[in-house]
């Protein structure tokens, strides 16, 4: 009897320990909560109009940035309209945990996203329709979501930004594309001692050789936008933010700096989901900027024609780089408000 009673209680305190909270519905919603899932925890600040019940889950880069950083003028109009959830995946941002360095990997980040997707319907209701934004690494963990199992009865669309859905892809056009602009850059006398640097060290170094090599591209990719004529506005510091630099240097470092976390790098190198997105049938919005040098547009044309899904569009941000939602930021809200409300 005693041992009954005992697990009577504690399914008594299990339960009401899931109690589920209240949610709010209304325009100008600012919450945020932590998700926890083996060994991580990862916070997710949802803002906007959740009476909308439609809510625009952003996937952010990297992999290890967050995504507190995007909350502000480059979603503020999508915020007016409906709910943003801005969550930081594991190792990234302001997320926490003791245990996740030793289940960094990308099958357990999909499976990170799976639980969120299940824990932000069961807060604001079965019926809120999820929209599932991938900017950059996001574009390759979303991909890797939609293709996996029922994942996509989940979503109602798919909006990939400059998604690096195919690491191998990326590596290879970007190099051309710098190559290519490069030498064109430097006949019209643009910048030509930092183009020829760039130039010269693409020749030299082939892709998909080394992560070091994809690395140093990488930084060349995000410096040649800057000798671009796009806009380049950001968001001030905010040193008290939750996802400030203070506090997510140390999962960059741990990212970029460890043994473990370089091994989960290299992991990623060979991944691509460009063979499989003929899966994906969802409603499709793929949004590039015209300057990407980091995740070039082909990438995004390749994505379009391999996509199953009967309503696709690419649109390009004409003053962007790897940023659209800051470069075009008018143009980026009216483009994802647009395809929303067509297919809601």
């Amino acid at each position: 009897m005693k041992t009954t009673s005992g697990i009577i209680i504690l399914l008594f305190s299990f339960f009401s320990s899931c109690k589920k909270e209240a949610a709010q519905f209304v325009s100008n919603t600012d919450e945020m909560f932590w998700l926890t899932n083996n060994g991580a925890d990862m916070p997710v600040w949802v803002k906007g109009n959740t009476a909308s019940k439609i809510i625009i889950l952003f996937v952010h880069g990297g992999p290890g940035k967050g995504s507190y950083s995007y909350s502000g003028f480059q979603t503020a109009q999508l915020q007016k309209k409906y709910a943003v959830a801005y969550w930081d995946q594991r190792d990234g941002g302001a997320a926490a945990g003791n245990s996740n360095y030793d289940h960094l990997s990308l099958e357990q980040m999909i499976n990170d996203l799976e639980k969120l997707v299940v824990t932000l319907k069961y807060r604001y209701g079965t019926d809120s329709k999820i929209f599932l934004l991938g900017h950059s690494f996001g574009g390759l963990l979303g991909s890797g979501y939609l293709i996996k199992d029922s994942n996509q009865q989940k979503i109602k669309g798919w909006i990939e930004v400059d998604g690096a859905h195919d690491y191998p892809e990326v590596n290879i056009t970007s190099r051309q594309m710098m190559i290519d602009t490069g030498k064109s850059e430097i006949v019209k006398g643009n910048y030509v001692s930092e183009w020829t640097e760039i130039v010269n060290y693409c020749e030299a170094n082939q892709p998909n050789v080394s992560l070091d090599i994809s690395y140093k591209m990488n930084d060349y990719a995000h410096q040649a936008e800057t000798y671009m004529p796009i806009n380049h506005t950001t968001n001030p510091l905010d040193l008290t933010s939750p996802s400030s630099p203070i506090s997510y240097g140390v999962n960059l470092f741990h990212l970029y700096e460890t043994a473990k976390g370089k091994a989960f790098l290299e992991t990623l190198e060979p991944v691509t989901y460009t063979s499989q997105l003929s899966k994906i049938k969802i409603p499709t919005l793929l949004v590039w900027g015209q300057y990407d040098f980091v995740v070039p547009a082909i990438s995004g044309q390749h994505a379009l024609q391999q996509l199953g899904s009967s309503y696709k569009l690419l649109v390009m941000m004409p003053h962007s780089g790897h940023t659209p939602m800051n470069g075009d930021t008018d143009f980026f809200a009216q483009t994802v408000i647009s395809f929303i409300e067509k297919v809601k």
